[in-house]
């Protein structure tokens, strides 16, 4: 398993965020990494040491040699291209280079404000929001993942951990049918031995630091 205590790839991390896709991520890369859990109620990530390496205050960050990197889809394009022998991103010069892009951003671009959307029960303004709707968000990704048994066909990359970690927190919370395409992919994605270990650690970590009853 390449969790290790030494490490120069370091995870700054929480249970029950999204800090879990990050997560899934560096299993996928299978190349040793550190993890830095902490539970979020005890307002570490507000701290001046986390600021310091996420000025918006939030987890994931990965560390690599000292670098920060924040944001899911900066952090998935970061490790994939500078771990390359996991073969989870395209090259540069690749045919498959921008879509593989423009996915690895489908997460956090059009999928978390969908649902903030969906969930705050805001009024639909495709003309206006940078994200479309919700419905159209739907649209796009039940064809996004029909195309094949990945995004870029048969060839797992990185921007399906992205897109697949926010499609199953969408089917967590109800906003997306358990059954059908999407559903499909997310089983076929979350299938991968990768994603049992990143589980079993998010199972372990959230037993360290459970949720404290209101």
């Amino acid at each position: 398993m390449p969790e290790t205590l030494e490490a120069d790839l370091v995870l700054h991390y929480a249970p029950r965020t999204r800090s879990l896709v990050a997560l899934w991520l560096l299993e996928e890369l299978g190349v040793p990494y550190r993890l830095a859990s902490f539970d979020l109620a005890t307002g570490h990530h507000k701290s001046p040491e986390h600021l310091a390496l996420n000025p918006m205050g939030k987890v994931p960050v990965v560390v690599d040699r000292g670098v920060p990197v924040s944001e899911l889809g900066a952090i998935a394009i970061y490790l994939a291209d500078r771990y390359p022998a996991a073969g989870l991103a395209p090259a540069l010069d690749h045919p498959d280079r921008a879509a593989y892009l423009r996915w690895v951003f489908f997460s956090s671009a059009i999928i978390e404000p969908a649902l903030a959307e969906k969930f705050g029960k805001w009024e639909p303004r495709p003309r206006q929001h940078a994200w479309g709707s919700f419905d159209q968000m739907l649209e796009v990704a039940t064809r996004g993942v029909s195309s094949g048994t990945y995004l870029l066909g048969d060839r797992f990359c990185a921007a399906d951990v992205t897109v697949a970690g926010g499609l199953r927190y969408a089917m967590l919370f109800g906003a997306i049918p358990k059954e059908g395409p999407i559903a499909d992919y997310v089983g076929r994605v979350t299938a991968r031995e990768a994603f049992a270990r990143a589980s079993a650690i998010e199972a372990r970590e959230g037993e360290r630091f459970p949720m404290k009853k209101p």
